[in-house]
């Protein structure tokens, strides 16, 4: 279930992380203000629509801002991306695609662009082959976005048997989607969200990887402040590798209540294996 909210969350997180992007995108540093100031307008609008309020009026005033801005940037990508991205966010799905796609025809090549023509398929129009094709895009064009990476991978595993073909088995869709989660986290080293939905993906892939796994659970446990989860986690994976005698170090390192009874059933599980 968790993983299954993933793509919902990332649609909405976007809004907060699109003003740095925008900041290192466009060239003409009036554009980029300009930019900047719709933004951090929209990222107030979002705050307050996942609130509960109305946000009828402020809708109408970003609207004509975004469309003041068209007039004044008629050339601009990332002036009919963004207004795209705001009318996703406030449900006018049809409009946001034809926003979409206005911006990739001024400028195909606009990481930006593909990243957010990506979302769309795969989070509102189920189109995830073409959705994922995007992301794919994106990420070639922008190697060191850890987003990019996150959202592909996040994509390819979710939707690993729309995606498996003869061709392409679903061992390889979930090796690349693997690929890509640790690819973001290696960008950003001290995400613990991309620590550890990169971690937590080896539970379910089709041919266990189990000292990856291992590797990718200590590094969540020296980057995250909840000790016990990724310590309870490193002992299930030691138990996979039976290694029983590294499950009850692990264990050691669970002290809170919330954790004791699994921990127990871990200690269990363990001393049972080595009789």
């Amino acid at each position: 279930m968790r993983r299954a909210l993933v793509l919902f969350v990332m649609v909405s997180a976007a809004a907060i992380a699109r003003g740095n992007m925008v900041a290192t995108n466009v060239a003409n540093p009036a554009e980029q203000q300009d930019l900047q100031a719709a933004e951090a307008a929209v990222t107030v609008v979002t705050t307050e629509k996942a609130q509960g309020m109305d946000i009828g009026n402020a809708r109408d005033r970003l609207d004509r801002m975004f469309e003041g801005l068209e007039a004044k940037y008629p050339r601009s990508a990332e002036v009919r991306d963004n207004y795209g991205h705001f009318l996703a966010l406030t449900l006018r799905n049809p409009e946001a695609l034809a926003k979409y796609r206005e911006a990739e025809k001024l400028d195909g090549n606009n990481p930006e662009v593909c990243a957010d023509l990506g979302i769309w398929l795969t989070s509102t129009d189920g189109n995830t082959r073409l959705g994922t094709d995007y992301m794919e895009r994106a990420v070639a064009l922008a190697p060191g976005n850890a987003y990019f990476h996150y959202y592909l991978g996040t994509s390819l595993y979710l939707f690993r048997h729309d995606l498996t073909t003869p061709q392409r088995p679903e061992t390889a869709v979930v090796d690349q989607a693997l690929s890509e989660l640790r690819s973001a986290s290696d960008i950003e080293p001290l995400d613990p969200q991309y620590a550890r939905d990169y971690a937590d993906t080896f539970y379910s892939i089709p041919v266990p990887r189990w000292p990856e796994a291992l590797k990718a659970w200590q590094h969540y446990y020296e980057i995250t402040p909840d000790k016990d989860f990724a310590a309870i986690n490193l002992a299930r994976v030691s138990l996979q590798m039976k290694d029983y005698a590294g499950a009850r170090t692990y264990l050691t390192l669970v002290n809170g209540s919330a954790f004791l009874p699994l921990k127990q059933k871990l200690l269990d599980r363990a001393s049972a294996e080595t009789r």
